[in-house]
Order: C-alpha cells, then sequence, then structure tokens
C-alpha cells in the first residue's frame, strides 16, 4: 500500500482548525484520520490543563507585553516536548500504514518544527496556514466561555513564526465547508506540497 498524505492545519486558538479538520475528512472520497494537538492534549492528567497548578515539566505560561500587544504564551516543558515527538511519531507509522491524517496544531516552538520536518521527510505532507481576523478569534473564545485576546494573539504569533505554507486560509468569513472545499481543489488541481522542503532546508540543520 502507498503511503499516506498528511494535512497539517497550523494557526492560533479559535482559528478554525478543528471544524475545518472535520469538513475536509467529510469532503475527501478517500478517508481521513483527524489526529490533531486536542487529541493529545485529552491525554495528558486533568491536573496538568490547569495553568494555575501545572508542574513546569508539562509546561508554563506567561502573558508578555510588545507593541502595546498582550500576547499569550505557552512555554512547552520536557514532558510535553515528549508527548509531542511521539504523537509525530504516531502519526507517521498511520502514514506508513497508507492512512491519510489531517493534523491540526499550534506549534508553539521552533523546536515542535523541527521534529516534524525530522519525522514526516519521507512523506506527503501539505502545510496550511489557518488564520482569522482577531476580532472573530475573540469572538469564538468567548462564546467557548473563555476570556482574554491575548490567547488568538499569542498562540497565533508563535505558530505561525518561523511557518511557510503550500496554502492560506482564512476563516473569518467563510465557512469550514468554504475552506475545506479550497483546500480539497487546490490539491485535485496539482498542489505541489514545497513547503516542508523549505522549511527543512531553512531549519533541519539549525
Amino acid at each position: 500500500m502507498d503511503k499516506g498524505t498528511l494535512i497539517i492545519l497550523n494557526g492560533g486558538a479559535s482559528a478554525g482548525k478543528s471544524a475545518l479538520g472535520e469538513a475536509l475528512q467529510d469532503g475527501f472520497e478517500e478517508p481521513y484520520l483527524l489526529l490533531g494537538i486536542d487529541a493529545f492534549y485529552r491525554a495528558i492528567p486533568p491536573s496538568q490543563k490547569n495553568h494555575d497548578r501545572v508542574d513546569p515539566l508539562w509546561y508554563s505560561t506567561q502573558n508578555r507585553i510588545e507593541d502595546g500587544h498582550e500576547y499569550f504564551r505557552l512555554i512547552p516543558g520536557p514532558i510535553l516536548d515528549l508527548v509531542m515527538l511521539g504523537r509525530y511519531r504516531a502519526v507517521a507509522q498511520l502514514l506508513e500504514l497508507g492512512l491519510n491524517v489531517i493534523s491540526d496544531e499550534v506549534i508553539w516552538k521552533r523546536e515542535w518544527l523541527v521534529n516534524a520536518l525530522r519525522t514526516f521527510e519521507t512523506y506527503r505532507v501539505f502545510f496550511v496556514g489557518v488564520f482569522v481576523s482577531d476580532n472573530e478569534a475573540e469572538r469564538r473564545h468567548l462564546a467557548r466561555g473563555r476570556l482574554g485576546s491575548s490567547w488568538y494573539q499569542g498562540s497565533a504569533r508563535y505558530a505561525h513564526e518561523d511557518a511557510i505554507y503550500d496554502l492560506k486560509i482564512d476563516t473569518t468569513e467563510e465557512s469550514p465547508e468554504v475552506c475545506s472545499r479550497r483546500i480539497r481543489e487546490a490539491i485535485s488541481l496539482g498542489l505541489r506540497p514545497t513547503a516542508f522542503e523549505e522549511l527543512r532546508a531553512r531549519l533541519a540543520s539549525g
């Protein structure tokens, strides 16, 4: 069986990645598994999801003021780094079996991106940047009962910091189904995935 295809949806919190991933699953004729960062985040102990008492070996958080904007930042610790590396390897095993995967991501640090570049070097990877306006991200964030615009602004800033994309999608005004169709049409029309090749040349040796 041929190796599977990986579509990575990378962007900030509330950018609409999970809904877009589900729309992609239903839109493709061939089967795709949705195995993003949230699926693995649910696997960590409940106590470590509380930012006020999380063990820094998992991660720590901070709010930074830069250029008049407040940015929330999650700083992964060594355990969370291992979880990320392990999940990349798990996804690679599924690809090796010929299964297709959609992975919605918030790539919080350059090392995570470098590990992804190395782990998925022999696979077909479409790297898609998912964007949304600050106002719409805040509206979605509040609708989920969460507070603080800095969460989206910070997560988007760090997720996109080192990225080069094969395709960029803005979910501010378009539905997940419309955005999904844009991605599927681009792939069907012969979009060549080169972003990981370019990033590998830029980052993987560093």
